[in-house]
């Protein structure tokens, strides 16, 4: 799980960059923590994703009271692989924070497949255990530590003219 500290860092980062956006979606959701937190911060609807029943269960809970105040939650109870695959909204806010001990080439997939999914302008928060991750196409714009955690704040990469 995110550290309080490490999840305060994140999201004065983003307010600080107006980044919250509209609509947010929670990869590896475990209790919507990280989802949660974006709807306290002015989110508007909020999709959370994750494999396990009990977290989906939890994940309820914890979405109600935001819910019950006219917030758009959305739980999923699926893989982040099948997920990503059959999803064609957009979001301006991604989370993407995998379970430790994912393999990195797992984890890299799973991070170009959320590309598909930002919107124009949007950013996608990834956090790792390790900090040897180089995703092709965004562009990293702050990195966090917290012990042996690694949070960056990535954008889609502006592409270049070269001219050709």
């Amino acid at each position: 799980p995110t550290t309080s500290k490490l999840k305060e860092s994140i999201f004065s980062s983003l307010e600080a960059r107006g980044a919250i956006g509209e609509r947010v979606l929670d990869l590896f959701a475990g209790s919507g923590a990280l989802g949660l937190e974006a709807l306290s911060r002015g989110a508007g609807e909020l999709c959370c994703v994750d494999s396990s029943r009990q977290a989906a269960k939890c994940l309820k809970q914890n979405a109600f009271p935001f819910q019950k105040g006219g917030k758009r939650v959305e739980i999923r109870c699926v893989k982040a692989e099948k997920f990503l695959e059959g999803d064609e909204k957009k979001f301006d806010l991604i989370f993407l924070d995998p379970p430790y001990g994912m393999e990195s080439e797992s984890f890299e997939k799973i991070l170009s497949s959320s590309i598909n999914l930002l919107s124009p302008g949007g950013y996608i928060i990834a956090e790792r255990e390790k900090e040897d991750f180089h995703p092709l196409g965004l562009e990293s714009l702050k990195i966090m530590k917290s012990g042996s955690t690694t949070c960056e704040i990535l954008k889609k990469a502006e592409k270049q003219n070269d001219g050709f």
